[in-house]
C-alpha cells in the first residue's frame, strides 16, 4: 500500500492536472493508494505563479480578492473532507474545473451547489466550512508542508506503508516517474538509485526524485 502526498496550490491549472496524474497512478497500478491533497495555504503561494500556469485569477484579482477566494476555497474543502476523503477531493477537483477552466466566480451559492452535486450533507458543510475545527487542520496541514520539505506547488511525497520511516519527494508529478518510483516497492534510498541508473526516460531522469525522512 501507498500513500501520496500531493502538495497544491489550489486554485492553479497545473495542480489540477497533477491530482489527475496521481488519481490516474492510483488505478493503473494494482496496489491499495491512499492518496491525500494538502494544500499549500500561504502569501507566497497565493501571490505567486510558481507552477507558470498562466492563471488569469492572479493576474485580474487585487491582492485582497485573492487572499478571500484561497481562504473560502481551501476552507470549503477542509469541510468537504470532514465527509471522507474521496467526497473531499472530488469536491474540490470540481470547484477547480468551475473557477478554472469554466472561468465560474466563486459565491457561497457555487459553493453550495457543488457540495449538493457530491451529495455531502449541506447542514454540516455549512457548519463545517468555517468552523475552527476547519481553520486548525489548514495549520496542521502548513505544519505537514513544513516538516516534509516543501518548496513549491505540484510536489508529491510517496510512502510505502511497509516501511513508512521514509519516503520519496518528487518536484515534478509526471506519470511516468511516479509510475517507476512506485513500481519500485521498497522505495528504499539505494533501490531508487538503482531505479535511476537503470532507467533511460528522460522524464524520469528529471523527476528530482530524493528521500525524506
Amino acid at each position: 500500500m501507498f500513500e501520496i502526498f500531493l502538495f497544491v496550490d489550489p486554485l492553479c491549472k497545473e495542480c489540477e492536472k497533477s491530482e489527475k496524474t496521481v488519481l490516474k497512478l492510483s488505478k493503473d497500478i494494482d496496489s491499495k493508494f491512499k492518496i491525500q491533497f494538502i494544500p499549500i495555504y500561504n502569501l507566497k503561494v497565493i501571490q505567486t505563479d510558481f507552477c507558470h500556469s498562466n492563471n488569469k485569477i492572479k493576474k485580474v484579482l487585487s491582492s485582497n480578492e485573492l487572499y478571500n477566494l484561497y481562504h473560502d476555497v481551501v476552507l470549503d474543502y477542509k469541510a468537504a473532507l470532514f465527509q471522507g476523503m474521496k467526497n473531499g477531493k472530488s469536491f474540490l477537483m470540481d470547484m477547480q474545473n468551475k473557477i478554472l477552466d469554466q472561468g465560474i466566480k466563486y459565491t457561497d451559492n457555487l459553493s453550495l451547489e457543488t457540495a449538493k452535486k457530491h451529495n455531502l450533507d449541506i447542514p454540516m458543510f455549512e457548519e463545517d466550512r468555517r468552523s475552527n475545527l476547519a481553520k486548525n487542520t489548514v495549520e496542521e496541514d502548513q505544519k505537514i508542508v513544513k516538516n516534509m520539505k516543501i518548496k513549491k506547488p505540484a510536489s508529491a511525497v510517496i510512502f510505502n506503508c511497509n516501511k513508512p520511516n521514509s519516503g520519496v519527494l518528487t518536484s515534478n508529478v509526471c506519470y511516468s516517474g511516479l509510475f517507476n518510483a512506485c513500481c519500485n516497492q521498497d522505495l528504499t534510498e539505494n533501490s531508487l538509485k538503482d531505479m535511476m541508473k537503470k532507467s533511460q526516460k528522460k522524464s524520469v531522469k528529471n523527476s528530482g526524485f530524493h528521500i525524506v525522512k
